[in-house]
C-alpha cells in the first residue's frame, strides 16, 4: 500500500466558489500572458449539470475536473462526502474509481513492453509458468488478450473481490487458481468481452516479470512519478474523513469497501490525481519533463482491438483499446472530435475518464450513492467536454438533442417473425421473443426471483432499416442478424448528452431440441447454500442458487443459459457474444463431498440445503469445516418464540440469521442471546460455536 506521503506544494489555487476552484499547472507556473481561456462559461455549467444530477439521482456526492493539456482548469465538488458529520468533498477526497483502474495495470504492462521485459503478442504462459485452465488454448492467451478482453475467460472471479474487512490473502492468487479449474468460453483471441479476470491476470503478470508486488510497482512506476500524492490501493483502512461514504438508494450509509481487485478496478483517486494522468496521456506518455510511456505505447493502446476479431455490429462506446473501453467514444464522434474513454462500476460508485488527445482536453467525473449510475457519469462527462469544445471554438455550439421521428411501418411476414421468435439469453438472463397481435413482436424478460415473464418490449413493429420500434418510442429500435453461425438480438438507442445513437449486442438466440439429460433434471428442484465467500462480504444477503428449465433450456442462478450435455457433472456456458452482454459467464460443476452433490460456480461452493444439520434441544456443537467453508444449521420453532444463546469459540466470530425463505434478518460477531419469533431458521456460522436453545 502507498505509504502517506507530504504533498508537495504546487501554484497557487484562486478560489472560483466554496466547492470549486480553477488550478494553475500541473507542473509549474505558466506566465499570465499565455494562459489559456479560463471555460468560466464551462465551468459555470458544469456546476448545474452536477447539481441537477444530484438533485435526479440522490447522488450524495459528486466531484468533476476539467484538463487541458498539463493544466487543472477547474475540480469541483458538490453534495457531502459524510452525511452525518455534514462534511463537504475536497479536493483531496477519496473516490472508489472502480474499472478506471484498468488504465492503471494497461499502464504497468504497457511499461514493461516499452522496457523490453514484455511482449504483447507472447504467451502469458511465457511469464506466469503456474498459469494453468483446462482447455489447453489457454496457452495461446497472450498479453495483448489480456488487455482487449479477448482471452476467453469466463469474466470475474466475484469471491473475495469486496470486502469490508481487509482480505488476508492475495486475491489475484485466488484467481489464478480458480482459472485453473475453468475452460476457456470462446477461443483466445475470437472476440472481445468485457473481462475483469484479464485485468487481475496481468497483476500477476506486473508481479512475475518484476519480482515486486503490484501496488508497490504502481506506485514506485506510476503514482509517485505522476505525482499522484492521494491515490492508493485500500490494503488497509484509510483514515475516516479522507474518503466519501457510499449510501444506498434508501439513505443508509455503507461500510468502507476494500476493493481487492486491485489490477482491475482497486484503486482510490481524487479527480486532481486523475487530472495528473489525463495530462500524461494528452503529453502522449509525458507529463511536463516526467515521461511514464513511450508515444509509441500510448499509440497502442488507442488502437480498436474490435476490428479484427467477431463483432457482427459495431458499437462505439465499446470499441476496446489496450485498457479504454472505447477509442472511438460516439459523443464527440458525432460532432468530429475522437476521443478515449474509460468507466468504473462498484457498487454505489461510478467513474468516467474521457480524454480528447488531439483536443489537448479531458474530464474526470465520479460520483457515489444513490441511483447515480454510469450513465449519469457519462452524460455529465460529455456535457462538460461540449461546453469546452464549444469555448475553445473546436465547435460552433452544442449538438441539438434527437428529435423524435416515427418511421413508416415496413411489411414483414409470419415466416420472418416466426424466425425471429425464441429465447434469448445474455449473462444477466433470459428473454422471450413473441408474436403480439397483428404483425407486431412483444419481448418479455424472465424474473427468476418470482419464476414469471415480465413484458419489456410491446408492440414492436418492422420499419425501415429492417429494425422494430414502436412508435411511442421511436429512437430505440431493434434488429436481429446473425453470425458464425448463431443469432443475436440487437439494440439501437439514444446515448448520452442525447444527440447520438449507438449499437449493442443485446443477447443471442438459444434453443434446445433435446430434453435436459436425467442425470440434471434429477436436480431442478434442488437448491444450495454459499459455502465460501468472505464472512465481511455481502455475497451472503442473498446466499442460495439452484437450477432452472424452460423449455429445454437449462439456466442456473439469475437465468444464465447453460449447455448441460457436456457431461453429467459439468453444465458449460454456451453464450458466445462480443461486447458487454456475454461477460461474467460459468460453467456449473457438480462435485461430490461427504456423500452429497455441491455445485461449484466459478470459485463459489454452495452445499446443499437439505443437507444443512438441524439443532436439537440444548447444546449444539458447531464444528467449522478443516477447509473454511461455512456450517449452515436448520432449527424449527414453529411452537412459539425461543431464545437462542450463541457463543462462537472467539470474540471474533461470525454468525447470520435467515429465515425460512433466507431472507437475512441478522448479522452478529461473538456471544449473543437472540430471541426469534416462532418459525422455520437457518444460521450460518463461519467458525467454532456453541449454540442452546
Amino acid at each position: 500500500m502507498p505509504v502517506a506521503r507530504k504533498r508537495l506544494s504546487g501554484p497557487c489555487l484562486i478560489l472560483f466558489c466554496a466547492m470549486a476552484c480553477i488550478a494553475g499547472p500541473l507542473l509549474c507556473p505558466t506566465p499570465a500572458a499565455s494562459l489559456p481561456p479560463d471555460y468560466g462559461e464551462t465551468i459555470s455549467d458544469a456546476r448545474s449539470a452536477a447539481e441537477e444530477t444530484i438533485e435526479k439521482t440522490g447522488a450524495s456526492s459528486i466531484s468533476l475536473a476539467l484538463i487541458e493539456d498539463d493544466r487543472l482548469v477547474w475540480a469541483g465538488q458538490f453534495g457531502l462526502a459524510d452525511k452525518t458529520a455534514k462534511a463537504a468533498p475536497t479536493k483531496e477526497t477519496l473516490y472508489a474509481i472502480g474499472s478506471t483502474s484498468k488504465m492503471i495495470a494497461a499502464i504497468a504492462v504497457m511499461k514493461l513492453v516499452d522496457q523490453g521485459k514484455v511482449r504483447l503478442d507472447e504467451p502469458v504462459v511465457t511469464y506466469i509458468r503456474s498459469f494453468r485452465m483446462v482447455s489447453p488454448e489457454y496457452k495461446k492467451i497472450t498479453v495483448r488478450m489480456l488487455l482487449n478482453h479477448s482471452s476467453g475467460f469466463p469474466g470475474t472471479d466475484w469471491r473475495n473481490g469486496f470486502t469490508t474487512s481487509p482480505l488476508k490473502h492475495k486475491y489475484s492468487s485466488q484467481v489464478l487458481e480458480t482459472l485453473a479449474y475453468e475452460r476457456l468460453k470462446h477461443p483466445p483471441g475470437y472476440l472481445s468481452v468485457y473481462c475483469n479476470d484479464g485485468y487481475t491476470v496481468a497483476e500477476q503478470l506486473v508481479e512475475a516479470v518484476t519480482g515486486k508486488d503490484y501496488a508497490r510497482f504502481v506506485e514506485d512506476e506510476i503514482l509517485a512519478p505522476l505525482q499522484m500524492h492521494n491515490s492508493r490501493y485500500a490494503l488497509d483502512r484509510v483514515p475516516d474523513g479522507s474518503f466519501a461514504r457510499r449510501y444506498d438508494k434508501d439513505g443508509k450509509e455503507l461500510p468502507f469497501l476494500f476493493i481487492n481487485v486491485l489490477g482491475s478496478g482497486g484503486l482510490y483517486s481524487t479527480p486532481s490525481d486523475m487530472a495528473r494522468l489525463a495530462g500524461m496521456f494528452i503529453g502522449r506518455g509525458k507529463l511536463g519533463s516526467v515521461r511514464v510511456l513511450s508515444e509509441n505505447s500510448v499509440a497502442n493502446m488507442a488502437e480498436d482491438q474490435t476490428l479484427k476479431s467477431f463483432n457482427p455490429v459495431k458499437s462505439d462506446m465499446v470499441s476496446y483499446g489496450l485498457g479504454w473501453d472505447t477509442v472511438h467514444q460516439p459523443g464527440l464522434g458525432a460532432v468530429g472530435v475522437t476521443a478515449w474513454q474509460k468507466g468504473g462500476a462498484i457498487p454505489y460508485t461510478k467513474s468516467i475518464l474521457t480524454i480528447a488527445p488531439d483536443e489537448k482536453l479531458a474530464v474526470f467525473v465520479v460520483g457515489a450513492s444513490g441511483n447515480f449510475g454510469s450513465d449519469h457519469a457519462v452524460v455529465l462527462a460529455e456535457r462538460v467536454m461540449l461546453n469546452a469544445l464549444k469555448e475553445k471554438g473546436r465547435i460552433a455550439s452544442l449538438p441539438a438533442k434527437l428529435s423524435a421521428k416515427v418511421l413508416p411501418v415496413k411489411p414483414v411476414s409470419v415466416v420472418q417473425l416466426k424466425h425471429f421468435s425464441g429465447y434469448y439469453a445474455n449473462s444477466g438472463g433470459l428473454m422471450r421473443v413473441r408474436r403480439g397481435p397483428g404483425h407486431t413482436l412483444d419481448v418479455s424478460q424472465y424474473d427468476a426471483g418470482t419464476r414469471t415473464w415480465k413484458t419489456w418490449q410491446a408492440g414492436l413493429r418492422m420499419r425501415a432499416g429492417d429494425r422494430f420500434s414502436r412508435a411511442e418510442e421511436p429512437l430505440r429500435s431493434f434488429s436481429f442478424i446473425s453470425g458464425d453461425g448463431r443469432h443475436y438480438l440487437v439494440s439501437r438507442s439514444v446515448a448520452g448528452y442525447g444527440h447520438y445513437q449507438d449499437n449493442e449486442i443485446i443477447a443471442q438466440k438459444v434453443s434446445e431440441s433435446r430434453p435436459v439429460p436425467t442425470v440434471w433434471k434429477g436436480r431442478l428442484d434442488r437448491e444450495w447454500l454459499l459455502a465460501n465467500d468472505n464472512p465481511s462480504s455481502e455475497g451472503w444477503l442473498e446466499p442460495s442458487t439452484g437450477l432452472l428449465h424452460i423449455a429445454n433450456l437449462l439456466l442456473y442462478g439469475g437465468a444464465q443459459a447453460v449447455d448441460p450435455f457436456l457431461s453429467g457433472t459439468r453444465a458449460g456456458m454456451r453464450l458466445v457474444i462480443p461486447q458487454i452482454k456475454g461477460r461474467d459467464l460459468n460453467d456449473v460443476v457438480i462435485e461430490k463431498r461427504g456423500g452429497q452433490e455441491w455445485l461449484r460456480i466459478g470459485s463459489f461452493l454452495f452445499r446443499p440445503r437439505d443437507g444443512a444439520g438441524k439443532l436439537k434441544a440444548g447444546r449444539n456443537s458447531i464444528i467449522a469445516a478443516p477447509d473454511g467453508t461455512a456450517e449452515w444449521r436448520f432449527v424449527d420453532m414453529s411452537g412459539g418464540p425461543k431464545l437462542i444463546g450463541i457463543n462462537p469459540d472467539t470474540p471474533d466470530g461470525t454468525w447470520r440469521i435467515y429465515d425460512g425463505s433466507l431472507k437475512h434478518i441478522e448479522t452478529g460477531k461473538g456471544k449473543k442471546d437472540v430471541t426469534l419469533p416462532g418459525g422455520k431458521y437457518y444460521l450460518l456460522f463461519h467458525h467454532n460455536a456453541l449454540v442452546t436453545y
